[in-house]
């Protein structure tokens, strides 16, 4: 079920991974530096049990390595997503898993907000 473009929620939340995927869009090219924040980010993703899974960037509306938003899941979604309905999930995309649109994601309940 695609998720709808304007019910994506700006990913201010000032936890870990967003700290982690602050400093990695503040890298305009992938440098290095750049490849090896993401790296640890997939390290960090892995620690805190983010869910990963492959989907269509047409129904998460996510395209580029790194881009995050939050979603409140609505109670009716299917797919990859339908075990977080009625939930806000941050959602990241990690980047291509083939040259059509299919990506690889991460996926995990935000409980609190921490945001500022």
């Amino acid at each position: 079920m695609t998720l709808s473009h304007n019910l994506q929620i700006p990913d201010d939340i000032h936890d870990d991974v967003g700290i982690l995927l602050r400093e990695l869009h503040a890298i305009p090219t992938w440098t290095a530096v750049k490849h090896a924040l993401y790296s640890q980010f997939e390290e960090l993703v892995t620690r805190k049990s983010y869910v990963a899974f492959t989907g269509d960037c047409r129904d998460y509306h996510l395209e580029r390595k790194g881009q995050s938003c939050l979603y409140d899941v609505p109670l009716n979604q299917r797919g990859a997503l339908a075990k977080f309905a009625g939930k806000r999930v941050r959602l990241v995309c990690g980047g291509p898993y083939n040259p059509f649109s299919d990506r690889f994601y991460f996926a995990k309940v935000i409980v609190g907000t921490n945001s500022g």
